[in-house]
Formats: structure tokens, C-alpha cells, sequence
């Protein structure tokens, strides 16, 4: 993903700099991010989703997994980002959410369906080589450049050069690599956008699709 470098404006940086300090990253003993309320208060509002309601009609390619997985995964998403969601019942293997948007961002309504609808693949290698490994914790924070980063800690070290990074196919840019410990860089034109999509990595991380899905409205 060919994000620009991190220009943050100094009010914008200085309310997503606050909102990370007041969630707590770190809960259970684990780096798994406390993202209920954070995500919303990174973009803007007071931890309530309160924009327009959407809904969404998320249907699975499954063959050798059950779709209900897919439901699961989408509403776990959801959840950990605060949209408030509500399954909508429906017959045709399809699973269709009606949720609520932040309200803050242009673009919210088309933009997050595809956000949910990301399968989650993470892949890492090194000199072309895979390495079988997939995180045990995950979180966001800031790296000490002040750039966000999606943190994942794995049960074995990992190569400390030449690691390259895909997020479903998608390059991924390595901030740091420190024994079991990467940090995956998010930059773009505000820091609030960076944090924000930093978080959206790691909810699709953290909640793999088991297979791909398209979306629509409906």
C-alpha cells in the first residue's frame, strides 16, 4: 500500500496522541488493543458510533470452512471497532450487518464494507521464503518516530533483516523488528488517518476471514 509520509497537523496529532495514551493497549496481561471506544475516540467523537447507519450484505466464497466463521469474524470486527452491529436475518448464505458509521470521515459508508470484507491474510518471508508464523497478541501504539504502528508479538523470534510483509497480498511496511516483536508502519497525511488505519490492520489480523468475501450494499 503506497501511503504518503506522516504530516500531521498539530491539533489532529495532538487528539490522536491523547487517545492513545487514554486507551489502554495493553488488557489481560496481553497486547490485544482495547479498541471499543478507542477507534472512535481516534476518530473524533466521544466512543459512540453516531454517524449514518449502514447496511451491508457480506457474502462468502467458503467451501472447505463453515460460513458461519464469516459471520463470527465480521461482527468480531465490527465489535472491536464500536459500530454497534445487528445481524439481519437472511436465508441465501449471505450474511447482511446493519451498523453504524463514526460520523467524522468522508467516505465512511462506501469505505468500511471493504474494510470489514478483508480477508486478513498476513504472510511473511524472508529472501522469498515463507515463514509459517502468525502473531499471538496484537495491538497498535506509537513507535518511538512517533509513527503509528500495528504491533504483533510472535511465540518465536523473528529475522531481523530482510523480513517483508504482506497484508493480503498488499506490501506492508516493516517499522521495526526486535526479537519476537514487529511493528508495521502506518503513514499517511494526518496522523488520525494513520491511526486510524493502523487499527483496521489489526482488527483484520486479529480476525482472519477463512475464506475470500465480496460485499455489497443493499
Amino acid at each position: 500500500m503506497a501511503d504518503e509520509p506522516l504530516r500531521p497537523d498539530v491539533p489532529r496529532r495532538s487528539k490522536a496522541m491523547i487517545a492513545m495514551i487514554l486507551a489502554p493497549v495493553i488488557v489481560g496481561g496481553g497486547l490485544v488493543a482495547a479498541t471499543v471506544g478507542w477507534y472512535l475516540k481516534v476518530q473524533g467523537t466521544e466512543g459512540v458510533a453516531a454517524g449514518p447507519e449502514v447496511t451491508a450484505r457480506f457474502v462468502p466464497a467458503c467451501t472447505g470452512a463453515p460460513a458461519e466463521q464469516v459471520r463470527d469474524a465480521l461482527k468480531a470486527r465490527m465489535d472491536d471497532l464500536g459500530l454497534a452491529p445487528r445481524l439481519v436475518p437472511s436465508q441465501d448464505g449471505a450474511f447482511t450487518y446493519t451498523f453504524r458509521t463514526p460520523g467524522v470521515q468522508d467516505g465512511e459508508a462506501t469505505r468500511l464494507p471493504g474494510v470489514l470484507a478483508a480477508q486478513g491474510v498476513l504472510s511473511l518471508s524472508r529472501n522469498g521464503a515463507g515463514i509459517p508464523l502468525a502473531p499471538k497478541d496484537i495491538g497498535v501504539q506509537l513507535a518511538f518516530s512517533g509513527t503509528p504502528v500495528t504491533l504483533m508479538m510472535f511465540g518465536e523470534p523473528l529475522p531481523e533483516e530482510g523480513l517483508s510483509v504482506t497484508l493480503d497480498g498488499t506490501p506492508m511496511e516493516v517499522e521495526q523488528v526486535a526479537g519476537f516483536e514487529l511493528q508495521v508502519a502506518s503513514r499517511a497525511g494526518d496522523s488520525v488517518t494513520a491511526l486510524r488505519n493502523a487499527t483496521e490492520r489489526m482488527v483484520q489480523v486479529r480476525h482472519p476471514l477463512p475464506c475470500a468475501v465480496s460485499v455489497t450494499g443493499t
